[in-house]
């Protein structure tokens, strides 16, 4: 069964963009090394320093074919990366508005509107053949709230952002614990992971 897992870079207070969606200093660290990672399914390469690579070449690889799910806030907000969603695989979009009228019908191919995080994380975990990315803060939330979330990966910039959209702004019920599974040192960047149980 493929694990359904969300990835966040954020700041030290906890924020993964500013109010406008930007990102500002978050992603400076993609770009501070000597190793080149190319992102999987996606015309980008990352410029990271040897230990942030390993992390991120383990993970890219676990992602390659895999299918995605996003909310329709981060669809329109990066144009639906120009009909090549990251991982290369089907993308599914939780909304409950129709596709954009005025996009080339070979930008939406990729993607999929579901009315609900519990059917577009099944599709996904169907239509791909590896882990399941989620991606924007609400749908984490949604899956973290539901029982669906598997892991949690923060890229830890250290970096204050003040305020904006926060990775976690509302954790439900709280019964959710973290494992702490893996702490990589990179350039600019702490990378954690941990696995999700639920009570």
């Amino acid at each position: 069964m493929p694990d359904v897992v969300a990835s966040f870079c954020t700041s030290l207070d906890g924020f993964v963009a500013r109010p406008d969606d930007s990102v500002g200093p978050l992603f400076d660290w993609y770009q501070a090394g000597e190793v080149e990672v190319p992102m999987v399914g996606y015309p980008m390469t990352f410029r990271v320093a040897p230990a942030s690579a390993e992390y991120l070449g383990t993970f890219l690889d676990s992602v390659r074919h895999s299918a995605f799910v996003c909310g329709r806030r981060v669809f329109e907000h990066t144009h639906g990366w120009g009909g090549r969603p990251p991982g290369g695989g089907a993308a599914f979009v939780v909304t409950h508005r129709p596709p954009p009228a005025d996009w080339p019908a070979d930008h939406l191919a990729p993607f999929t509107f579901c009315a609900d995080i519990t059917s577009a994380i099944e599709k996904a975990k169907a239509a791909g053949d590896g882990t399941v990315g989620v991606s924007g803060p609400s749908i984490a939330q949604q899956c973290l709230n539901l029982g669906l979330l598997d892991e949690v990966r923060i890229d830890l910039v250290p970096v204050l952002l003040g305020t904006g959209v926060r990775y976690f702004e509302d954790s439900g019920t709280g019964n959710a614990e973290l494992e702490q599974v893996e702490v990589v040192s990179g350039q600019g960047v702490t990378h954690l992971r941990y696995r999700v149980h639920y009570r």
